[in-house]
């Protein structure tokens, strides 16, 4: 997610709004931005399109998994605005590399790039809420939770959820201003963005960007999680000294709470440092207090980055305390890298021996994967010598010898 100071950084970056910029990152913006945040970035785009395809799977299908499956929608978004408004600039500007494309197709797309990557962070924000207020009822009203905690109606508040968010995020398509450069020194004309005098009026900036901001983003869910996550607590207390008289589906929704600790932790954890910038920004706009530019650039980079990081970082979890998830996950997938091997020892000559050997020997006869998966035909030896009987029977990877098995 991109903080609000890091927006309004990067909006101000090719001012004044009629001249070619000249964008150039240090090493340590390169390394910090362009290494560090991709690779967070595509491994969490990975883990959250994991995520993704196992929890739409039918034995995962709940009221959580329909929760958690929009939370890894919008950190998808996420990571994927970021590579776009921090990650590939970062290269360009050390690098060289991309210079038409930074100059062209991302200003273009950034007066859009920046409200997307807006929706995300704060949808991704609310669903992690949404979870939370379901495990509250689901583990502190068991009773309720049968009617409120249904696959459909978790869809409904997930549809309601992302309406809200959207409506929001309305202002942010106005904040920004796509402007063309006139050719230079024979250069082709380029695009920069500009804030527009909706983002530069006082009275909006401070009601919407750091007032409702810092109270939409931080102190309501914040506070929300907080007291909620306290309640969850008590009560798991409270049942783990019963845990023998407690039912399995409420076994269940204990484990699920455990799990939503690590993600709620994670989350706080990630996004204390942009909720401490927000305030270092509300005090330098109400008060002469005030910060070295060069601390806050590094900063908001390092809060950048701990948000990409907890929005990349839900997988880990779901495998670590998520059983059902890790058993379906290792089923699905490594399931099918072992058969890939087994396919390919079985057609290099590894998993087979002649029928002969094996008759002969009067032990297992190893067939290919594919062949072992099915009941296959034993061999059943009734004599010795050449006048042995050979008769055949169905069964399972067995052979018979003198009429036992």
């Amino acid at each position: 997610m991109t903080s609000e100071p890091a927006t309004n950084e990067t909006l101000s970056h090719c001012d004044p709004c009629t001249e070619r910029c000249t964008r150039t990152a240090s090493l340590s913006e390169f390394l910090l931005r362009g290494v560090l945040l991709n690779s967070v970035n595509l491994v969490g785009l990975v883990c959250n399109s994991t995520s993704v395809y196992i929890l739409s799977r039918p034995p995962m299908r709940s009221s959580t998994s329909c929760c958690l499956i929009g939370l890894a929608v919008y950190d998808m978004l996420l990571l994927a605005s970021s590579v776009f408004i921090w990650g590939v600039p970062a290269i360009t500007g050390y690098t060289g590399y991309w210079k038409s494309f930074t100059e062209g197709a991302i200003p273009a797309a950034t007066p859009w790039l920046f409200p997307l990557a807006n929706i995300a962070h704060t949808g991704s924000t609310y669903v992690t809420v949404a979870v939370t207020v379901e495990r509250y009822v689901a583990v502190c009203h068991p009773l309720r939770s049968r009617s409120v905690c249904t696959y459909g109606r978790a869809r409904l508040y997930m549809l309601i959820t992302s309406a809200l968010v959207v409506l929001y995020n309305v202002p942010r398509f106005l904040e920004a201003e796509l402007r063309p450069l006139p050719a230079q020194d024979g250069a082709p004309g380029g695009y920069t963005v500009c804030a527009s005098a909706l983002r530069a009026h006082p009275v909006y900036i401070a009601v919407y960007v750091v007032w409702l901001y810092l109270l939409v983003m931080y102190c309501l869910p914040f506070g929300t999680l907080l007291v909620l996550n306290t309640l969850i607590y008590r009560h798991v207390q409270v049942a783990n000294r019963t845990r023998q008289l407690l039912s399995r589906q409420q076994q269940r929704e204990i484990g699920l709470a455990t799990l939503l600790f690590a993600i709620v932790l994670l989350f706080l954890t990630c996004n204390s440092l942009a909720f401490v910038i927000n305030i270092i920004e509300l005090a330098r706009s109400t008060s002469s207090f005030d910060l070295d530019g060069a601390t806050l650039a590094v900063l908001t980079d390092v809060s950048t980055l701990l948000v990409n990081i907890s929005s990349a970082s839900n997988f880990f979890l779901y495998c670590i305390f998520g059983r059902k998830f890790r058993r379906l996950f290792l089923r699905i997938f490594c399931g099918a890298v072992r058969r890939k091997i087994r396919q390919w020892r079985a057609a290099n000559g590894e998993l087979t021996t002649t029928a002969a050997e094996g008759t002969a020997a009067g032990v297992e006869v190893l067939l290919p994967m594919a062949q072992r998966n099915s009941r296959v035909t034993a061999v059943t030896r009734t004599g010795e010598g050449d006048g042995a009987v050979t008769t055949a029977a169905a069964g399972p990877h067995r052979v018979m010898r003198n009429g036992q098995r």
